[in-house]
């Protein structure tokens, strides 16, 4: 891959968050929202802006993106998670999510500061972030598998955000256990890898503007 391909991927995908954000402005200004919606709504809102700061603070600037990118992983891990809460029937799911979310919040601080540091790629973050992520995931699906809400799963926003999640955080697992040796060697296999990573976040992206088009046109 050159790196104008890798570049002009990056571009899009930076740029796809527009059409969820379209969708969510129109879908709250329409009707009332439920908390996921809204939930949904910020993590595409804050999934823009350390898109747009990165960029600014390595381009203009040249200043490592790397903390950044970090404040964004547990900002992202920590929506998704506060979205599966809520939309989670049982009690012990929600206080397994509570556990988790203070844990993995003490871990996040802990690698920042201690462990792999401020100015590196935080790859430990994100590795654990995609595994409890898509358990979660799956936990969710279980539940509607089990109660049944809908019997046309299409029409749910939550099963889209679901696949959505399943969808990116798996694909993307792989990469972010292998990282470190990518950024190392930063050959051909880098821009691969990291286009192969912003192509996912296109079509999460378009997963989740699915979501929002649930959210949108769903009769209450």
């Amino acid at each position: 891959m050159t790196l104008e391909t890798y570049i002009g991927i990056r571009n899009i995908s930076s740029y796809s968050v527009l059409l969820p954000l379209a969708l969510f402005a129109v879908a709250v200004y329409k009707r009332k929202q439920p908390s996921s919606v809204w939930l949904l709504g910020l993590l595409l809102v804050v999934s823009g802006l350390a898109d747009l700061v990165s960029f600014l603070v390595y381009a203009h600037y040249h200043v490592n993106p790397n903390p950044v990118v970090s404040v964004y992983g547990l900002l992202q891990f920590l929506i998704v998670m506060l979205i599966y809460r809520t939309e989670y029937t049982r009690t012990v799911l929600k206080r397994l999510a509570d556990v988790v979310i203070f844990a993995f919040t003490v871990f996040a601080i802990v690698n920042f500061w201690f462990i792999q540091g401020v100015e590196a790629f935080n790859s430990n973050l994100f590795t654990v972030s995609c595994i409890v992520l898509i358990v979660f995931c799956v936990l969710y699906f279980y539940q509607i598998i089990q109660e049944l809400p809908e019997p046309h799963i299409e029409r749910m926003v939550m099963f889209w955000v679901g696949a959505g999640v399943f969808f990116y955080f798996g694909t993307n697992l792989i990469l972010f256990v292998t990282v470190d040796s990518l950024i190392a060697k930063a050959d051909n296999n880098f821009l691969v890898s990291w286009g192969l990573h912003n192509g996912s976040n296109m079509v999460r992206n378009i997963i989740f503007s699915a979501a929002l088009y649930v959210a949108l046109t769903k009769r209450t």
